[in-house]
Protein backbone atom coordinates (compact mmCIF):
# COMPACT_ATOMS: atom_id res chain seq x y z
CA UNK A 1 0.00 0.00 0.00
CA UNK A 2 1.35 3.44 -1.00
CA UNK A 3 1.29 6.51 1.24
CA UNK A 4 -1.25 8.13 -1.06
CA UNK A 5 -3.56 5.10 -0.66
CA UNK A 6 -3.26 5.30 3.13
CA UNK A 7 -3.94 9.04 3.04
CA UNK A 8 -7.08 8.52 0.94
CA UNK A 9 -8.23 5.87 3.42
CA UNK A 10 -7.65 8.30 6.32
CA UNK A 11 -9.56 11.03 4.47
CA UNK A 12 -12.50 8.61 4.05
CA UNK A 13 -12.34 7.93 7.80
CA UNK A 14 -12.24 11.68 8.55
CA UNK A 15 -15.14 12.40 6.20
CA UNK A 16 -17.18 9.82 8.07
CA UNK A 17 -16.18 11.40 11.42
CA UNK A 18 -17.67 14.71 10.23
CA UNK A 19 -21.09 13.14 10.81
CA UNK A 20 -20.45 13.14 14.57
CA UNK A 21 -17.72 15.74 15.17
CA UNK A 22 -17.16 19.39 14.34
CA UNK A 23 -13.72 19.79 12.76
CA UNK A 24 -12.09 20.36 9.42
CA UNK A 25 -9.01 18.95 7.81
CA UNK A 26 -6.84 19.71 4.84
CA UNK A 27 -3.77 18.55 2.98
CA UNK A 28 -0.92 20.90 2.13
CA UNK A 29 0.47 19.82 -1.25
CA UNK A 30 4.15 20.17 -0.61
CA UNK A 31 5.81 17.83 -3.06
CA UNK A 32 6.13 17.03 -6.69
CA UNK A 33 8.53 18.06 -9.39
CA UNK A 34 8.61 21.69 -10.42
CA UNK A 35 10.78 23.89 -12.54
CA UNK A 36 13.50 25.55 -10.48
CA UNK A 37 12.04 29.06 -10.88
CA UNK A 38 8.63 27.85 -9.70
CA UNK A 39 10.11 25.97 -6.76
CA UNK A 40 11.85 29.18 -5.64
CA UNK A 41 8.54 31.03 -5.99
CA UNK A 42 6.77 28.42 -3.84
CA UNK A 43 9.43 28.74 -1.15
CA UNK A 44 9.05 32.55 -1.20
CA UNK A 45 5.28 32.00 -0.88
CA UNK A 46 5.80 30.01 2.33
CA UNK A 47 6.24 26.39 1.22
CA UNK A 48 8.13 24.50 3.93
CA UNK A 49 9.82 21.12 3.82
CA UNK A 50 8.62 18.63 6.39
CA UNK A 51 5.02 19.89 6.62
CA UNK A 52 2.77 17.02 7.77
CA UNK A 53 0.42 15.42 5.27
CA UNK A 54 -2.83 16.41 7.00
CA UNK A 55 -3.80 19.20 9.37
CA UNK A 56 -6.91 18.79 11.52
CA UNK A 57 -8.52 21.84 13.12
CA UNK A 58 -10.86 21.54 16.10
CA UNK A 59 -12.95 24.08 18.06
CA UNK A 60 -11.11 26.89 19.83
CA UNK A 61 -8.30 26.84 17.27
CA UNK A 62 -6.88 23.49 18.39
CA UNK A 63 -4.85 21.69 15.74
CA UNK A 64 -3.39 18.25 15.15
CA UNK A 65 -0.81 17.21 12.57
CA UNK A 66 -0.86 13.81 10.88
CA UNK A 67 2.18 12.50 9.05
CA UNK A 68 1.37 9.43 6.99
CA UNK A 69 3.84 6.67 6.22
CA UNK A 70 3.76 3.15 4.90
CA UNK A 71 4.60 0.36 7.33
CA UNK A 72 8.25 0.65 6.29
CA UNK A 73 8.27 4.41 5.72
CA UNK A 74 10.60 6.68 7.68
CA UNK A 75 10.48 10.35 8.57
CA UNK A 76 12.84 12.63 6.67
CA UNK A 77 15.18 14.92 8.59
CA UNK A 78 12.87 17.89 7.87
CA UNK A 79 9.84 15.91 9.10
CA UNK A 80 11.68 15.03 12.32
CA UNK A 81 12.45 18.72 12.85
CA UNK A 82 8.78 19.62 12.24
CA UNK A 83 7.76 16.98 14.80
CA UNK A 84 10.23 18.33 17.38
CA UNK A 85 9.07 21.94 16.92
CA UNK A 86 5.45 20.75 17.20
CA UNK A 87 6.33 19.25 20.57
CA UNK A 88 7.87 22.56 21.72
CA UNK A 89 4.75 24.43 20.52
CA UNK A 90 2.53 21.83 22.19
CA UNK A 91 0.80 20.95 18.91
CA UNK A 92 -0.17 17.27 18.78
CA UNK A 93 1.73 15.52 15.99
CA UNK A 94 1.04 11.91 15.06
CA UNK A 95 2.78 9.58 12.65
CA UNK A 96 0.35 7.12 11.13
CA UNK A 97 2.11 4.04 9.77
CA UNK A 98 -0.04 1.68 7.76
CA UNK A 99 -3.77 1.33 7.34
CA UNK A 100 -6.59 3.07 9.17
CA UNK A 101 -7.52 -0.25 10.72
CA UNK A 102 -4.01 -0.65 12.16
CA UNK A 103 -4.19 2.90 13.59
CA UNK A 104 -7.79 3.01 14.76
CA UNK A 105 -6.89 3.49 18.43
CA UNK A 106 -4.61 6.42 17.55
CA UNK A 107 -7.21 8.04 15.31
CA UNK A 108 -10.02 7.59 17.83
CA UNK A 109 -7.68 8.89 20.54
CA UNK A 110 -7.26 12.13 18.61
CA UNK A 111 -11.00 12.75 18.77
CA UNK A 112 -11.01 11.86 22.47
CA UNK A 113 -8.63 14.82 22.99
CA UNK A 114 -11.39 17.17 21.82
CA UNK A 115 -14.67 16.17 23.49
CA UNK A 116 -16.11 19.61 22.64
CA UNK A 117 -15.94 18.65 18.96
CA UNK A 118 -18.63 15.98 19.44
CA UNK A 119 -21.87 17.13 17.81
CA UNK A 120 -24.70 17.10 20.31
CA UNK A 121 -27.91 15.64 18.95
Amino acid sequence: MKESDIQEEICDYLDNKKKTHLFRYFHVPNGGKHKVWYLHKLVRMGMKSGVPDLVLEFPDGKMVYLEIKTDKGRLSEKQIIWQKVSKVLNTPHYVIKGSVEANMSVLEGIFDLFPDSKIKV
